[in-house]
């Protein structure tokens, strides 16, 4: 993340697509991604959660 998107989830972070991918950990991040309803305003990943990201926005359709 750079200076100007740093996380400001300030909650639990190991769940999150940005940490996930970067242990690894593919097949969660698939099932984390499958049917996205958010999008991270700092990395610009999608999730079907807004739990899994660390600035969720509405995905617009």
């Amino acid at each position: 993340m750079t200076e100007s998107n740093e996380c400001q989830c300030c909650g639990k972070h190991d769940g999150h697509l940005c940490v996930l991918t970067s242990l690894g950990q593919t097949d969660a991040v698939a099932e984390l991604t499958n049917a996205p309803t958010v999008v991270c305003f700092t990395c610009g990943r999608e999730a079907n959660c807004a739990d899994n990201v660390c600035m969720p926005m509405p995905l617009e359709k």
